[in-house]
């Protein structure tokens, strides 16, 4: 919008009048090319006819930024505009990570839904082995009273993961926008993580980068320093061309066209308030200075953090990696073991706790281990 105060403003106005005032009538003859010799009589000249006359003008006036006050109010608020774009880019970034945050944990849900309804079906299984051992004498009732303890305990546990699909499901929907009613179920389970290219400082380097948030904070720095450029310019003359045909005519079938051409300068000599709106634009510049600062530090921070937390959460994973092959294959060992009397009901039931924990432990480490890579990348702008 600045940057069209430049644009050259044409005019058109047309006016008629009637009028027996001398001077009016004696402008109106001599601008429309009808003065005669008989109009210099003096009794004409002090008393003339009533005169109509029609006057057309056409105008064109062209600015000219010889001192880029305009061009610096216009590159200004660009810049400003700029930044709010940029800002957007940056909210962009913040829902690609929700949306990840949200499928991943739906995920999890999912996956660890299936893992407990394995669990309750080798509860019930053990259950009715040991009953069928019980009638026949071969087995304690209190083994059977632990069996089914076990699977009361898996069931509870399954009807706690339902629940946890349902919402993590829900939370999906909501991230993806979508109408009411609607469910997604992740095709994807957990993952192995991606390796993390870079040490700490490089990645902070890229987020300096690339990271919406700081472009934005320099964008408006950049803003505010053109437009307190533009403020200080406020005090410098304006220039300007224009040029200007005129008709002037007394009948519609005559007349007489005129031109012009000039240049004017402006220049206030008083502007009470340009003081304050200065000030206001320097305090405007040092705000932007000390935002773009904050954002630096702030962007320095989240980086650092998300980069230590995405080794902490590989190194979880690699530690919790092939716990749940490595439970299930000690699981059936013992029940092999338990089967032919070299094991205890109690040993099995520790077993497949235990790998039950392990599996749904390397599901975990595996989701946030991914989590983390993202929220690396998002610190860094590069989600």
């Amino acid at each position: 919008t600045a940057a069209r105060t430049l644009w050259p403003r044409v005019g058109l106005s047309s006016g008629w009048s009637w009028s027996n005032t001398p001077a009016n009538v004696f402008m109106g003859k001599l601008n429309a090319g009808e003065f005669t010799a008989q109009d210099f009589e003096i009794q004409r000249l002090n008393d003339p006819d009533g005169l109509s006359h029609l006057t057309t003008t056409l105008s064109v006036e062209v600015p000219l930024d010889l001192f880029g006050r305009v061009g610096s109010t216009s590159s200004g608020y660009r810049a400003l505009s700029r930044a709010l774009t940029t800002a957007v880019d940056e909210g962009a970034q913040e829902l690609r990570l929700r949306v990840i945050q949200a499928y991943r944990q739906a995920s999890l849900a999912q996956r660890a839904l299936q893992v407990t309804e394995r669990a309750l079906a080798g509860a019930r299984a053990r259950e009715a082995d040991i009953e069928a051992r019980v009638s026949e004498g071969a087995a304690l009732q209190a083994d059977l009273l632990r069996a089914r303890a076990r699977r009361r305990q898996r069931e509870a546990e399954l009807a706690e993961r339902r629940g946890d699909a349902s919402v993590a499901r829900a939370a999906l929907a909501r991230a993806l926008g979508a109408p009411a009613g609607a469910s997604y179920v992740p095709s994807e389970g957990p993952q192995a993580p991606e390796p993390v290219d870079g040490d700490e400082t490089a990645w902070v380097e890229r987020a300096l980068v690339a990271r919406p948030a700081q472009k934005a904070a320099a964008q408006k720095l950049e803003g505010t320093r053109l437009l307190l450029r533009a403020e200080e310019r406020g005090a410098w003359p304006e220039l300007a061309v224009f040029g200007q045909v005129q008709d002037d005519r007394n009948s519609l079938d005559g007349g007489k066209q005129s031109g012009a051409v000039g240049a004017f300068l402006r220049l206030s000599l008083f502007d009470g308030g340009r003081s304050k709106r200065t000030a206001g634009a320097t305090a405007d510049v040092r705000a932007a200075e000390q935002e773009a600062r904050s954002a630096a530090d702030q962007i320095r921070l989240e980086v650092e953090m998300a980069w230590r937390r995405a080794q902490a959460s590989r190194e979880r994973f690699s530690a919790a990696q092939g716990g749940a092959e490595e439970g299930r294959e000690a699981l059936r060992v013992v029940q092999e073991r338990r089967q032919a009397g070299l094991a205890t009901l109690t040993d099995e039931l520790e077993t497949e706790a235990a790998a039950l924990g392990a599996e749904l432990e390397e599901l975990r480490a595996a989701t946030e281990a991914e989590l983390a890579v993202a929220a690396l990348r998002r610190a860094a702008g590069t989600l």
